[in-house]
């Protein structure tokens, strides 16, 4: 098994916690991760309810079920018997001991309105992503880096923590780590023909399981044709009239549809930053797919000539770069937030990272020249922003760091995520 990220993030929130809930993608890793907790640190049972005996009693009488399985426990794909939440509130609020219970589920269950317990105060809450770069090549996590990012007084005191030049092209692994995605079985396949097999049974059954269990769909076939469009728009402003119109279906069904995608996390949005907190909740978002082997997929997409014959390259590799960003953010100990920055005037930075008043930019190149172009959006960005703005950086495929002024610098993205030391 190769190590997640999370491990011992979730051993240490099973000490403090008498609940802990990883939730995620289906196929994402769950149940592995799950399944190797258990050890003389926490000796815990471990019960799927894709079991259909353990599932029927979960469902029959989900106190019993409760209280006649001793803790330290494992209940995997949770969401099947949202009822068990409330029998093991009742449970834990008699004897709140640490470490009792880790539940595992693939659709977000703090949301869905079959779930009317939240277990809150009581829960400590995990997402599981497909692989990091990092998890797939087998290194450590760079969890400093943003870190460094507020800490760091200047562009020469971050690129005094960093390596400052390295001699592996690493375009094409990226490429390829873009192509195959992040689910565990397809980002280890060998053959693209293989993961293409996987990807579409992956669809098959997402849309005709997973979805089913989530909501009572009337147009199966919409929804797939907008789980399409979503892979073709990923990286752009969500245009729900557009989306509407280009699918025929009526805005609030529309609105309900991509709800549905985000509870079952095959996308996520992130939102413009403004200093008024309440205009961030009314303002366009930018959708992004969940993970770039299957938006590939969706989209046809074989290779990368295809990628670039479609005019998306830009699209696919800032949707990768944002699925890093918001791993790497999972990851730290202080609170973040993933944003961008866009005027009136259409003047755009891809990313923004938020640590109480404090901003970092991000800017993603694909080529490996940086032109002025890319550093004037970062100025202006700047210049809107002000003090708020500590660094801000260009994410590019290159071998260098390099300064442009005091708060500017370029970092190869191979440096940034980790992969070189």
């Amino acid at each position: 098994m190769i190590r997640r990220h999370l491990y011992e993030i979730i051993l240490e929130s099973l000490q403090d916690f008498p609940v802990v809930l990883l939730t995620g993608a289906r196929q994402v890793g769950k149940s592995t991760l799950a399944q190797a907790l258990p050890s003389e640190r926490w000796p815990a049972a471990y019960l799927t309810l894709d079991d259909r005996a353990i599932l029927d009693a979960a469902l029959r009488d989900p106190d019993g079920f409760v209280t006649g399985t001793p803790p330290p426990v494992i209940i995997d794909e949770v969401q099947r018997a949202p009822d068990l939440l409330r029998a093991i509130k009742r449970v834990v609020d008699r004897d709140p001991k640490p470490g009792q219970y880790l539940l595992t589920g693939s659709a977000n269950l703090m949301t869905l309105k079959t779930v009317s317990e939240s277990l809150a105060g009581r829960v400590a809450l995990h997402e599981l992503h497909p692989f990091s770069w990092t998890e797939w090549a087998g290194r450590e996590p760079p969890q400093n880096i943003l870190r460094g990012l507020f800490e760091c007084e200047d562009s020469k005191d971050i690129l005094l923590r960093l390596p400052r030049s390295f001699v592996a092209d690493r375009r094409e692994e990226m490429k390829e780590r873009i192509l195959a995605g992040g689910y565990p079985r397809p980002a280890l396949m060998k053959s693209a023909r293989s993961r293409a097999r996987w990807f579409e049974g992956y669809r098959q059954t997402y849309l005709e399981r997973d979805l089913r269990d989530m909501a009572n769909l009337e147009h199966l076939p919409d929804f797939n044709r907008l789980l399409i469009l979503s892979a073709l728009r990923s990286g752009q402003l969500i245009n729900y009239s557009d989306l509407s119109r280009d699918l025929g279906l009526p805005f609030t069904t529309l609105r309900r549809y991509m709800r549905l995608l985000e509870l079952s996390y095959q996308v996520f949005l992130v939102h413009p930053y403004f200093a008024n907190i309440g205009k961030r909740m009314v303002k366009t978002p930018k959708l992004y797919f969940g993970d770039t082997g299957m938006a590939c997929h969706l989209a046809v997409v074989e290779n990368w000539s295809v990628l670039e014959r479609q005019g998306r390259t830009g699209a696919l590799v800032e949707t990768w770069v944002a699925g890093e960003l918001r791993k790497l953010l999972s990851l730290s100990d202080h609170r973040m937030q993933l944003m961008f920055w866009r005027t009136h005037t259409g003047q755009e930075v891809d990313f923004l990272i938020e640590r109480g008043e404090e901003l970092a930019a991000i800017e993603v190149k694909w080529s490996q020249q940086i032109d002025e172009r890319d550093l004037a959006r970062l100025h202006s960005c700047s210049r809107d922003l002000g003090k708020r703005i500590r660094l801000s950086l260009v994410l590019y495929p290159g071998n260098n760091t390099v300064a442009f002024d005091a708060r500017t610098v370029a970092i190869p993205m191979s440096i940034f995520f980790g992969i070189e030391k």
